[in-house]
C-alpha cells in the first residue's frame, strides 16, 4: 500500500479504536437471480456488448468509461449464462498499490470464477496504480469512478441492485471499505484481504469477510506492530479492526472461534443487525497475500501464501448469502 495514504488510514483507525470501548476444494456458489424490480438501471432487455467473456484470458476484457473528463480503464467479465432479462449480481474487484487490473484478475481469479457463478465483474485500474483513500462519500475521481461504473453497467446490462459487492487486497481492500461505507454505492457485502481498517463516516450494517496473515510484513496483523507500508506507525490490529466492524453492524461482542484448517483461525461475530455478519480468517504465518491464489508472490518480500483456504471461493459463498437488506 502507498505510505502516505495508509498513514491516514492507520491514524483514523487508531482514533476510532481509542474512542470506542473449510476446505479450498469445491466450486463457487451459483448466484441467485432476481426479478426485474431489483434492476439497477435500464439495461434489462438490451443485447450485451460485450457478450460472454469466458474464453478471454483471465475471463475478462478491457473497457473504458469517462470520469471527470478522464478516460478510465477497467476489465469486465460477463458470464456465459448471462440473460438480458434476468438481473445479475455485480462484483467490483480492486487491485493493490502498484498493481493493475489485469494482475488483479489473474491473482484473485474473481473475474473467471465469479462469472462462472453468474456475476458480472468489473476490475478497474487506479490512476498511477494507487487508490485515493479519502473519506467515504468524498467526490474524488476514484469514488466518482465507482459511481460511473455502476451507472454505465446498469445502463448496458441487467444488474441486480440488491447484489452489488466489492472486494480487494491491500490498498484495494481499503478502497473497497470506502466504497462499501457509502450507501450511494449500494454495496451489499465486502471481501477484504490484508487490510480491513474501518473508516468513517460508515453507514452500516455492512457484512464483512476479511483475511489477514499473522506474518504480514506490509500491513501488520497485531495491534501496535509496525510494517513496511507505514514505517514507525503502530497499527490497529486485524482482530481489533473486525471488532470495530462488528460494533458498526450491531453484532454480539464475542466472536465464535473455530479452526477450519491447519494454521487457520476463523472468528465470526453473530447476532448482527439486518442479517449482517462479520468474519475474520487469520492465517498463522501467512503473508501479505491472497489465500489460495495460484499466483505465488515472493515469500521473501510479502510472506507465504496459504493453500489451506481459498479466499475467492469463500468470498463468493459469503456474497451469495448476503444480498442487500434494502433494495
Amino acid at each position: 500500500m502507498r505510505r502516505t495514504a495508509l498513514v491516514l488510514v492507520v491514524l483514523a483507525a487508531a482514533a476510532t479504536a481509542c474512542s470506542s470501548t473449510s476446505s479450498s476444494a469445491g466450486s463457487a456458489t451459483t448466484a441467485a437471480t432476481a426479478p426485474h424490480a431489483t434492476a439497477l438501471g435500464s439495461g434489462c432487455g438490451r443485447a450485451p456488448a460485450p457478450g460472454s467473456t469466458a474464453s478471454a484470458p483471465f475471463g475478462d476484457v478491457v473497457q473504458t468509461v469517462t470520469v471527470a473528463g478522464i478516460t478510465r480503464s477497467y476489465r469486465l467479465a460477463v458470464p456465459a449464462t448471462y440473460r438480458r432479462d434476468r438481473p445479475a449480481p455485480l462484483l467490483l474487484d480492486f487491485h493493490g498499490s502498484g498493481s493493475n487490473a489485469v494482475q488483479q484478475s489473474a491473482y484473485s481469479r474473481l473475474p473467471s470464477r465469479a462469472a462462472a457463478a453468474g456475476y458480472l465483474v468489473a476490475t478497474p485500474d487506479a490512476l498511477d496504480a494507487n487508490w485515493d483513500l479519502a473519506a467515504p462519500g468524498t467526490p474524488t475521481n476514484d469514488q466518482r469512478l465507482v459511481t460511473a461504473l455502476e451507472s454505465d453497467l446498469g445502463a448496458r446490462y441487467c444488474v441486480d441492485r440488491t447484489r452489488i459487492f466489492a472486494a480487494g487486497i491491500s490498498l484495494g481492500s481499503e478502497f473497497a471499505t470506502i466504497v462499501a461505507c457509502d450507501p450511494a454505492n449500494r454495496i451489499a457485502a465486502v471481501g477484504l484481504v490484508a487490510a480491513e481498517y474501518l473508516l468513517r463516516p460508515c453507514h452500516g450494517p455492512v457484512p464483512v469477510l476479511a483475511f489477514h496473515g499473522t506474518a504480514d510484513p506490509v500491513v501488520p496483523y497485531a495491534s501496535g506492530a509496525t510494517g513496511r507500508s507505514v514505517p514507525g506507525v503502530p497499527v490497529v490490529g486485524a482482530v481489533q479492526n473486525l471488532e470495530a466492524w462488528a460494533r458498526l453492524d450491531g453484532c454480539r461482542p464475542q466472536p465464535i472461534v473455530t479452526t477450519p484448517a491447519t494454521a487457520i483461525t476463523r472468528r465470526s461475530w453473530s447476532g448482527c443487525a439486518a442479517g449482517s455478519s462479520v468474519v475474520l480468517y487469520s492465517i498463522t504465518g501467512g503473508g501479505h497475500t491472497w489465500p489460495g491464489s495460484p499466483v505465488v508472490l515472493s515469500a521473501a518480500a510479502l510472506g507465504p501464501t496459504t493453500e489451506a483456504i481459498d479466499a475467492t471461493r469463500l468470498m463468493l459463498e459469503f456474497f451469495a448469502s448476503h444480498p442487500a437488506s434494502h433494495p
